[in-house]
């Protein structure tokens, strides 16, 4: 049977940076939970003081697009208009004294789980754990909407992950494997003509790549482009799919508890991240390969690797996109 449970606001606010940090976390994942103790106890908005005005882009997909495919403006970053609004989630945060969630038992399995760590920051990595919890079931149950309006952009999503984007890391390795071929003649051919371009003169044709590829690619190295290519674009041969929502809450919780819990042996932060995982639904019985061996190599691999954080839609997979595109609409 589901009850309520509540995080008082102060303590939100003193585990927010270890959310942010080592799991991604954003104020707006807690809105609807938020909005609904602000209308419970107040009804209504009542005066907003100037410290709540906050500057946000008037247009979000401004920077870097443009409606004209080949508008050069849509390449250009450029300096976007901004509007002040109300910070309605600052507002209405400062104005309740906690935040109520359903529950169905997970909050007290937590709370048993973490009793077994050292004293140090015990309580609030217990909070810390609970809300990710929270934040995972919300993800999980996502639904995408199904409005008209946004099949567009569906569409250039699945366009962009399944065939432009291959290709675009094939073309970023053509102009970054040899350098010299900047300062050689290019030829392009469709079968049934074809022309040169000399871009010997200022490297015009390649720098133009370059710049387009920054911005609608966003791989920083050859390795980085080789790396998707075979992970993400391979046949994977039977080997599953690798799980984003697994690989955030694996490193988090590493990170969390090598700089914050006192925990001292490795193997016994590998065993709590598998408790955890599996007490929140993350590994499952057909999960076999999944243990503390699995975690390690796991872990090491990402860190290795640079890993930051990211809640990854469950549509998207292990699809990427470029971090230099800021448009929800225009992937290319």
């Amino acid at each position: 049977m589901e009850a309520n449970e509540m995080i008082l606001i102060e303590t939100l606010k003193d585990i927010e940076p270890a959310l942010k940090e080592y799991f991604a976390y954003n104020r707006t994942m807690l809105y609807p939970e938020i909005e609904r103790m602000y209308l419970a106890t107040w009804g209504f908005m009542g005066k907003v003081e100037d410290k709540y005005m906050i500057e946000v882009p008037s247009t979000l997909d401004e920077l870097a697009t443009s409606d004209t495919p080949f508008d050069w403006q849509r390449y250009a970053p450029r300096e976007q208009k901004m509007i002040k609004v109300v910070d309605t989630l600052a507002y209405m945060t400062d104005n309740i004294k906690g935040i109520l969630f359903e529950d169905d038992g997970l909050k007290k399995k937590i709370e048993e789980l973490t009793s077994k760590l050292p004293d140090k920051n015990r309580d609030s990595i217990f909070y810390t754990l609970w809300m990710l919890a929270i934040i995972y079931k919300k993800h999980e149950a996502f639904k995408p909407i199904l409005d008209p309006e946004l099949l567009e952009e569906t569409y250039n999503m699945d366009t962009y992950f399944q065939q432009i984007r291959p290709e675009m890391l094939q073309l970023y390795l053509f102009l970054e494997r040899d350098k010299r071929k900047r300062d050689k003649s290019i030829t392009l051919s469709n079968n049934q003509e074809k022309i040169i371009i000399n871009n010997a003169m200022e490297s015009w044709f390649t720098n133009l790549l370059d710049s387009y590829l920054h911005i609608y690619l966003g791989v920083n190295s050859i390795e980085e482009a080789e790396e998707e290519l075979k992970e993400v674009y391979s046949p994977k041969k039977g080997r599953k799919a690798d799980n984003p929502a697994q690989n955030l809450v694996m490193v988090g919780i590493y990170r969390l508890l090598v700089n914050r819990s006192g925990m001292e042996r490795k193997s016994d932060i590998y065993k709590f991240i598998l408790d955890y995982m599996e007490l929140i639904g993350l590994v499952k019985d057909e999960d076999k390969q999944i243990d503390e061996n699995y975690i390690n190599a796991k872990i090491a691999y990402l860190e290795k690797h640079g890993y930051k954080p990211e809640w990854i839609p469950v549509s998207q997979g292990n699809y990427r996109t470029s971090p230099n595109n800021s448009s929800k609409l225009y992937f290319w």
